[in-house]
């Protein structure tokens, strides 16, 4: 049984995904105005803890405003182990397609990536590389722009030599995974130049 808090978590994630995925896949912008969930759950033997059960005798439901720019309210997603290989499993190989195999030379390319992502959406990133698409419109947002131009010189760069597949790559890793979890992958796998020389 998952923990009540973190079932609520988890459907909001997905939601905001979902738009987002829509949003980098060049769908019809769809515009959420509010969510609405409504959760079974039943309490532990304490009486302490609530877990999400669907066939659970007590129902919960939250209703969620959406934010002014049509985002929902940010949740804090629960803490991922640091050694949670499930997730890098699917992160790393992605990733080496873009920076090369971990080592001095491609950590360069893992520092750039993650000192420009960081400090940004989920929603700025996928915009951003939404723009790195071929026939794609430059994006509007400035930061989305500057995060742009920044990738597309390093993908043309990385082993690839190909902007458009790996911010196709990227997408789908992103659409897939938390921008944190994928930021902690490339520091904690690529580390820098540093890291290599000591």
């Amino acid at each position: 049984m998952q923990p009540l808090n973190d079932a609520i978590a988890t459907v909001l994630r997905e939601v905001e995904r979902g738009f987002a995925a829509r949003r980098a896949a060049g769908g019809t912008p769809l515009t959420p105005e509010r969510i609405r969930l409504t959760l079974n759950f039943a309490f532990d033997g304490t009486g302490q803890a609530a877990h999400a059960e669907p066939a659970g005798p007590h129902s919960v439901t939250v209703e969620f405003k959406v934010g002014e720019a049509g985002q929902l309210v940010p949740v804090t997603p629960p803490a991922v182990p640091v050694a949670n290989r499930a997730v890098e499993v699917g992160i790393v190989p992605v990733l080496t397609q873009v920076f090369g195999p971990p080592g001095f030379d491609s950590s360069a390319r893992a520092t750039v990536f993650r000192e420009t992502l960081e400090g940004h959406t989920h929603e700025e990133v996928l915009a951003a590389l939404a723009a790195l698409r071929s026939n794609a419109p430059s994006a509007a947002d400035p930061a989305a722009k500057h995060i742009s131009q920044i990738l597309r010189g390093m993908l043309h760069t990385g082993p690839m030599k190909n902007v458009t597949q790996g911010a196709e790559l990227l997408i789908e890793l992103l659409v897939q995974n938390p921008l944190a979890e994928v930021l902690r992958v490339a520091e904690t796998t690529w580390k820098t130049h540093d890291d290599w020389l000591g």
